[in-house]
């Protein structure tokens, strides 16, 4: 008879916990539980995660081979060419930047491989002031407006204004170096049995 007041506080604290953002916990101690279980990006067990891409929005759908419709979260959808611009294969490193006034957004600096910074440089030709869709693992973040790097030193760190929420920025820079080491193996990796 005694145990059910035991009891009942225990689910009522487990509840309070889930209630006050204890979701958030648990999700980075599930990824922190599975960043544990496989760091090395050579090993088979290696999963990339957080992996940013960039994707160019079709307004006027007419290939369904290679535009697809996402949920922008909102209600509302958005059509995108499927053939990425530029993504985690080519990002080197990330570093978070708050948003001044808002803390719940963070953009991003990002430091591109000697190809990557190409292929920015077309991906900001190409959209020619138009947005551009940023997605973290196939999941729609927001939309921005990429801007052209003005010298070389722009260029090391490219800046996109990409709205992510603190969670999802810290995942993108956590797992930057890893997910380009798992893109691009060494010479050495190739010929493994």
């Amino acid at each position: 008879m005694k145990k059910y007041p035991v009891l009942f506080a225990r689910y009522a604290a487990l509840l309070l916990f889930l209630m006050c953002g204890g979701c958030e916990i648990i999700n980075e101690a599930m990824e922190m539980d599975a960043e544990y279980s496989s760091t090395n990006p050579n090993s088979e067990d290696f999963r990339a995660r957080f992996v940013l891409g960039v994707f160019s929005i079709v307004r006027y759908p007419r290939a369904t081979m290679v535009e697809r419709e996402i949920d922008t979260g909102d209600g509302s959808t958005i059509w995108i060419n499927t053939n990425q611009l530029i993504d985690s294969k080519r990002i080197r490193e990330v570093k978070v930047i708050p948003r001044p006034g808002n803390p719940d957004a963070c953009d991003l600096q990002v430091r591109f491989d000697d190809r990557g910074k190409n292929m920015w440089h077309m991906a900001v030709a190409a959209s020619r002031g138009r947005p551009l869709a940023l997605l973290v693992d196939g999941r729609y973040i927001s939309s921005f407006v990429p801007e052209m790097p003005t010298d070389d030193a722009s260029m090391r760190w490219v800046f996109i204004r990409g709205g992510l929420d603190s969670y999802t920025a810290r995942g993108v820079v956590r797992f930057a170096k890893r997910n380009y080491a798992y893109f691009n193996p060494s010479a050495s990796d190739w010929f493994k049995w």
